[in-house]
Order: C-alpha cells, then structure tokens, then sequence
C-alpha cells in the first residue's frame, strides 16, 4: 500500500514534468538581406509557418542613389549608394540625398540624441501553437563618411508600441566590430544605447569601396530572452541618431537577423502522453511500441527537472524499442518518442 501511494504521488507530480517537456519554446530565425528588398528571407525562416514581414523606416527615407551635386564653390558631386544593394544593404537618412540628420535642419533631424520617431521597425509574429523565444538582433551596420553623433538604441514591445509606456528598452549589452558592447544613456529617455564609431569612406565613382561589414550584436533581455506567445507578434524598433547636418550621411544596414541562442529548428509536434511502454514499474528493460519509426525517430528518457538524462537509437522500419534502464537509479522519468511527425510520452517508474 506504501509503495502504491509512493507511485500515485510521483505519476501526480509528474504531470508539471510532462508540461515542461511539451512547453518548451522553438528557436526563432528571422533574416533580412536588405539587399534586393525590405522582405524578409522565406527560405531562411524558421520556423516556416511565420508570416513575411518587411523592414519598415519611421521618419526616415531610402536613398535616391543619384549623384547630388553641392552648393559649395566650387560645386561638389556627391555618389550616393543604391537604396538596396549587395554591398551596402538597406541606405537610409531623414533625406534622400543623406542629409537631414542634424536637427537644426528643417525639418529637424534627431542630431545626437535619440528620438523615438526615428528609426527602423522588424516585425515577427509566432504562428498559431507554436511559442517562440528571441534572444538578440545581429546587424551589419555603420554609417557612410560620418560618426559624428552616431547612436542606436533597440526597443521592443508586444503589443505594437500602443502608449509611451508599452516598450522594454535591451539589455545585456552585446559584441560589435570593437568588441563588447557597453551599455551608455543617451538623452534623457535612453539608457541602453550603443554609439557607432566605424564608418565607411564617401563612396568613389570607380565602386571599387569596401562593404558594409561591421557586424553588431544586441542582446534583448540579456540571458532570458523574449518569449512571444501564439499569435503574438514581437516589434523591435532600432532608433538611430546622426548629428551630421551635411549631404551624403547614409546610414548603411544589411544582413538583419532575429535569432535564439538555441540554433534555428523546426516546430516540434505537439506532445502526447499516450505511449504504452510496458512492463511500467520495471527494473531494467523497457520496451517501447511505435508505428513504423522513420530515420530521424529517437526516444530520449528525462529526469524530474526535465533534464535529458538518456538518449536511445531507433532502428528505421521497427515498431517497438528496447531500452535498457539498469544503470539510472530508481525513480521517476518521462520516457518519450519521436520522429519528426509525432511526439508520444509515458510517464514511468524505475524500481
């Protein structure tokens, strides 16, 4: 009777082991090139059921990619890069021609100090029962000819940015081309910002110029990571600053990605406890029914904390597996199979 009530209270608690084996968030990826376009990649998705979302600019413009000639004396041609291009990415500026950072310009540019209205938007929405974790947003990024006032910040919210107070500002720092990132105020409203301080050369008409390759990496919410819920879709919004008030100070930007630690994955199926695994308690040997697995079928045994604690191979073509579980201790464990289409657990009792 003793033992009978042992086993009913650990298959009771249990059940908040197989909620956090089958609650587990899948890994996101999300890439722009912004070199053709502001769409994200579909190929290099995942997971794949994610909607297309574009990069947006807030107050901000695309490059016109025409030469602008100066009012200096005597007049100064000025080459501007493409508005999307494989070497440069995504050129932008609060003007087309790359001036209007400063803001003694008219209309008033941010200058140094951050403003929420200028800035770049990426958008990922989490399909349908599927959760989703975002850890940091990697860039190349840099600005041509310029660092003067040259900041950003990352901001992000859940619900669209619906009043003032509906964004979290990142932290945890990050890597950029100089080494670690470290967090400094910018104005009175960002704490979190990174100054830029490489840039690339005015661009010469021969095109022979080097590409934008200064990579940064910003974390969100330092080592938890953002959690996107069903359905819900994650904004970040990237707000730049230049205190350069001269034509041809474009902000360069490609090869955007939206990631999780973890490497990107595909969704795993939803779990189901109804594997009947037999004998259950036993002391050594445990034989697991299956359909007929396929080559990416496995079974994998976990403890109380949800930790894997076992790993077993699955012959292709088998209905049934054998696992040996004489070198674990006694207790309790979720014993699950899978195999990329189906996800099956049994809660058990070794003796």
């Amino acid at each position: 009777m003793k033992n009978s009530l042992l086993i009913t209270g650990l298959l009771a608690g249990s059940l908040a082991l197989a909620g956090q084996a089958s609650a587990q968030t899948t890994p996101i990826y999300k890439f722009w090139s912004l070199k053709v376009n502001a769409t994200d990649s579909a190929a290099l998705r995942s997971p794949s059921t994610m909607p297309a979302s574009n990069a947006i600019l807030r107050k901000l413009v695309l490059s016109s990619g025409l030469p602008v000639v100066t009012t200096a004396t005597p007049p100064v041609t000025i080459i501007t890069p493409p508005p999307f291009s494989s070497q440069y990415g995504m050129a932008f500026a609060p003007a087309a021609d790359g001036g209007g950072w400063s803001s003694n310009a008219t209309p008033p540019g941010p200058g140094s100090v951050l403003r929420r209205t200028f800035g770049v938007q990426f958008t990922a929405t989490a399909p349908a029962g599927v959760t989703l974790r975002a850890d940091s947003l990697v860039m190349n990024l840099t600005f041509l000819n310029t660092t003067s006032g040259t900041n950003i910040a990352i901001v992000y919210s859940k619900n669209n940015f619906g009043t003032p107070a509906d964004s979290t500002e990142s932290s945890g720092g990050g890597k950029g081309p100089n080494g670690a990132l470290v967090p400094v105020a910018n104005g009175s409203t960002f704490f979190n910002t990174y100054p830029i301080t490489n840039s690339l050369s005015a661009i010469s008409a021969t095109g022979s110029n080097p590409p934008n390759n200064f990579r940064y990496s910003v974390a969100l919410n330092g080592a938890n990571g953002v959690t996107i819920a069903p359905g819900q879709t994650l904004t970040l919004r990237m707000y730049v600053s230049c205190s350069s008030g001269s034509q041809g100070r474009h902000a360069l930007l490609r090869n955007v990605a939206l990631k999780s630690l973890q490497a990107p994955l595909a969704v795993r199926p939803a779990l189901q406890t109804n594997l009947a695994v037999y004998p259950n308690p036993t002391q050594n040997q445990l034989n697991v029914p299956h359909t007929a697995a396929s080559r990416d079928a496995h079974v994998t045994l976990f403890g109380t904390t949800g930790a894997k604690v076992a790993a077993f191979a699955v012959q292709a073509g088998s209905t049934e597996t054998a696992v040996d579980l004489g070198a674990l201790p006694k207790g309790l464990y979720l014993i699950e199979y899978a195999d990329g289409v189906q996800r099956s657990s049994a809660r058990i009792v070794k003796e």
